[in-house]
């Protein structure tokens, strides 16, 4: 299990994020190989056969959401799944660089077992770095304007829900799960898409 997630969320929390929008949903990509096999993985993974069921399934429960747009990390397993999320909500895709995983450097390939993201590995990202960059993603896609639907990974999932100080229930940071964030009263909830 990985190491110092909980601090990860402890930091990116320490600063409100602030975005123009009451409204934007979230998918985590959908499975792929190393996520079954337990492996820090790279930019190129794509999903598995049952990724693509997952991601698909994720477009289904989104096609009745009032999605404007849908923005996807540049990794293979998040472009996938952002491509059904865009077929089922019928809006266009389009990617920014800014909430992709954590750059893990010499890592990747290796076990996530004892993955301590309190860590700077060599060739990757610092903690903080990753922290900062999720949320500039965020502030940017939420500026263009509509509704998106973001697709990205669990990192950038727990960076976002720490910012607007949402709680992460049982099963949100699961595959190809749809998110609804929303902001009411100066107060952001997640609830599951369709469930």
């Amino acid at each position: 299990m990985s190491i110092n997630l909980d601090l990860m969320m402890e930091v990116a929390g320490r600063e409100r994020l602030e975005l123009p929008v009451d409204l934007f949903y979230f998918v985590r990509h959908g499975e792929t190989a190393g996520n079954a096999g337990g492996i820090i993985q790279f930019p190129t993974a794509p999903l598995n056969t049952a990724g693509m069921a997952q991601a698909w399934r994720a477009g289904q429960l989104m096609q009745n959401e009032p999605v404007d747009r849908t923005v996807a990390s540049v990794f293979m397993r998040a472009f996938q799944t952002g491509q059904a999320v865009a077929r089922a909500t019928h809006t266009h895709l389009s990617v920014n660089l800014n909430i992709v995983e954590r750059r893990f450097g010499e890592w990747m390939g290796n076990s996530n077992h004892d993955l301590d993201w309190a860590k700077h590995p060599a060739g990757g990202e610092s903690m903080q770095t990753f922290i900062d960059r999720t949320r500039t993603g965020l502030q940017e896609i939420c500026a263009a304007g509509g509704v998106p639907a973001v697709v990205a990974h669990g990192g950038n999932l727990r960076v976002i829900a720490a910012g607007l100080d949402t709680d992460l229930p049982e099963g949100a940071v699961g595959n190809a799960t749809p998110l609804k964030f929303e902001r009411a009263g100066g107060r952001w909830t997640l609830t599951f898409v369709g469930g």
